[in-house]
């Protein structure tokens, strides 16, 4: 068994081109014993957004604080606390702060055995 605190978690910028004040902290992973899923906490601050990206992996996503904006394929959803997403596999994504506060969600990822 694993057990920390979400303060105990260091958090990362997200320096990669197309994100702007994004950071990631990465609550559970290999490293921790989770074989199988990562499981993160997302911050954008007030004007930022992650990266218009798309890839193999699927992520499910549960937003707790902010407003943003979600590019989804075709689509962009105006989303809320509450309010719970699936991006399937290669579709194009991005999460863009609208609001005056941060935005934090919550966002598993698959991990492979390497």
């Amino acid at each position: 068994m694993y057990v920390t605190s979400v303060e105990r978690v260091r958090d990362y910028n997200i320096d990669v081109e197309g994100a702007c004040k994004v950071r990631v902290k990465y609550l559970l992973h290999k490293g921790v014993g989770a074989k199988r899923l990562q499981l993160r906490l997302f911050t954008v601050d007030v004007g930022g957004y992650t990266p218009l990206e798309r890839h193999v992996h699927e992520h499910e996503v549960f937003v707790l604080r902010g407003r943003a904006l979600l590019r989804g394929g075709e689509q962009e959803v105006e989303l809320k606390p509450g309010n719970v997403i699936f991006i399937p596999s290669f579709e194009e994504h991005q999460f863009k702060n609208i609001g005056d506060e941060l935005v934090e969600f919550l966002c598993t990822k698959e991990t492979t055995e390497e």
